[in-house]
């Protein structure tokens, strides 16, 4: 149904002057109604804001969802899909005068992160983090969806782009540099690229259909984290790529070109962590730097970036239907900020509503997102620890006390649990290894007590990573291989329950420095993880434990080795 605004108004969920103090951290946003209407969606608090545009304020607040993360409006306005994170379902609502409710539910796999629709609105495409799943959902009777299919992917997943006029579905890796295309009619994988990159936070088709956008960074692993090299950019940069259509949809192994790669930040002004992106009708792109709170937008056909300060870590970037203005999620401000594109300037910044005093995680996790934490803005602690977890490269970062040899990044899911820190172990305490980060990795000016504190608290909030829910034959394979492990001695530096140990043990191989001793990094989530080892030379566990024979004093046969490996992926 159409939904006058006068009517939200009137007898919305909860009117402006009534909203509850709380975070909302709003991660998506979507216009309705020519423009007038803007609905936001929030992942503290589970709700959608109603945004009488002209007015700028929320005129209702409905809460529908536990953790909203991505918002989607069905072409003919009718419904809309929000993404609920922690329940792992899509919602579907319809709009009414009183808020957007939920009509329907669907679960799909864990830890949903984006939604796209088709471009006839009949149906969704979800893609998943910890589930590393598109899920396909049935719209033609919205208040009845039914789920098509679930396609496996080989990564961690999160943004995705519909291509082709709807074609083909590219879905990009969360942590690192994958691109994986999907055949819709399908409903298959025709190719997996790989690109120079990580960190992939935003994918847009470019107003001519013709490229993708891709904003991500890269991390050049073998540039020591000195001061002199973070301040040139050489550690690692920020930019946008445009790859022409037919380059990334056709079926090769080959990496994607690096041509059409646009740096965006320099000296002195570092442009951390890029997320949303946009493309206008006019050709320009626009592009969110969460990690400086500012957005950038380049003219079509010209050079450099114009700059323009928004709320706290904005994410998400949306259009009006005509091109003229771009709205911004704040995601820590609490706020929408609107963007007049002609003088690229922010015309109003609107507040959700009344916020809480931040607790000392709260504010852990605002620092653990802010480049402006590390020296002249190149990057945060999220940057490499995506999200917490890791974009599963080397840095070369002074973490083992020695420069020369990178190593690989840990992911800080669980990390609280399983000290000492760093490769080799010699760091005691969480705050220490923090307090290092700081100084020698981000070469920080900002590294005082509290701020560690802070950071601390934050990451002691990160749980280990999920165990997937097996069938009843993958649980009793798992089984055996649990009896594998004692028995070939794993346990003796994989401890359960955190599945690794306190010591540092020699493990049949050197860095460039000679050095072979190391801490064993927990095995909990180790499915995720593409590259093993210090150094990442393992492609996979199979890797690991066929081609190395990791700590194996006799070899296995192939069914302990299926077994065992079957345990290790339930971890």
């Amino acid at each position: 149904m159409l939904v006058s605004l006068a009517g939200l108004a009137a007898c919305g969920a909860r009117a402006a002057a009534d909203l509850a103090t709380h975070l909302r951290r709003p991660t998506a946003l979507v216009t309705a109604e020519d423009d007038t209407i803007l609905y936001v969606a929030n992942r503290a608090s589970g709700s959608i804001a109603t945004i009488d545009v002209a007015a700028g304020e929320v005129v209702a607040e409905t809460d529908v969802g536990r953790s909203l993360v991505d918002l989607a409006i069905s072409p003919d306005e009718q419904f809309l899909l929000a993404l609920d994170e922690a329940a792992g379902e899509l919602l579907v609502l319809t709009r009414e005068a009183d808020g957007p409710q939920v009509a329907s539910r669907v679960a799909v796999a864990a830890a949903p992160q984006s939604v796209r629709l088709s471009p006839d609105g009949r149906r969704a495409f979800v893609a998943s983090h910890w589930g590393r799943a598109v899920t396909v959902v049935d719209l033609a009777d919205f208040a009845h969806p039914k789920t098509v299919a679930a396609i496996s992917l080989p990564f961690n997943a999160r943004c995705q782009c519909l291509v082709d006029d709807g074609g083909r579905l590219v879905v990009a890796d969360a942590c690192g540099g994958s691109l994986a295309v999907i055949d819709v009619a399908s409903l298959r994988i025709v190719s997996v690229r790989e690109m120079v990159g990580h960190n992939i936070r935003g994918l847009a088709l470019s107003s001519d259909g013709r490229t993708l956008l891709v904003a991500h960074q890269i991390l050049n692993s073998h540039t020591e984290t000195l001061q002199r090299n973070v301040f040139w950019g050489a550690v690692l940069t920020n930019v946008v790529r445009a790859v022409p259509i037919d380059a990334v949809t056709t079926a090769a192994t080959e990496p994607l070109p690096v041509a059409g790669t646009q740096t965006i930040g320099g000296l002195g002004a570092g442009a951390g962590d890029p997320a949303g992106i946009i493309s206008t009708t006019a050709g320009d792109t626009i592009v969110a730097l969460s990690g400086v709170h500012e957005v950038a937008l380049r003219r079509a056909g010209q050079f450099g970036w114009q700059r323009e300060r928004v709320g706290r870590r904005p994410t998400a970037l949306t259009l009006s239907s005509d091109g003229s203005r771009a709205f911004v999620a704040n995601t820590f401000g609490d706020s929408v900020s609107i963007v007049d594109v002609e003088d690229f300037r922010v015309e109003r910044t609107i507040s959700l509503g009344p916020r809480p005093a931040l607790t000392s995680a709260e504010r852990g996790e605002h620092l653990f997102y802010d480049a402006r934490l590390s020296f002249d803005g190149w990057y945060s602690c999220h940057s490499c620890h995506t999200d917490g977890h890791t974009n599963g490269l080397t840095s070369d970062n002074f973490g083992d006390g020695s420069a020369g040899a990178p190593k690989r990044v840990l992911s800080l899911f669980g990390a609280a649990e399983t000290g000492p820190w760093a490769w080799n172990g010699h760091v005691a305490q969480l705050n220490e290894q923090i307090h290092s980060s700081l100084e020698r990795t981000m070469r920080s000016p900002k590294a005082s007590a509290e701020t560690v504190a802070a950071l601390g608290a934050f990451v002691r909030t990160l749980p280990a990573p999920p165990r997937p829910k097996l069938s009843e034959a993958d649980a009793a394979l798992a089984d055996r291989g649990a009896l594998v492990f004692d028995t070939a001695g794993c346990a003796a530096c994989h401890q359960p329950p955190t599945y690794t140990s306190a010591g540092s043990y020699e493990v049949g191989m050197t860095d460039e420095l000679g050095h072979d001793r190391f801490n064993p990094p927990s095995l909990r989530g180790v499915r995720f993880r593409s590259a093993l080892f210090h150094d990442n030379r393992a492609a996979s566990l199979d890797d690991v434990l066929r081609r190395f024979r990791h700590g194996q004093n006799s070899a296995l046969s192939d069914e302990e080795l299926a077994a065992l490996l079957a345990f290790l992926r339930s971890l």
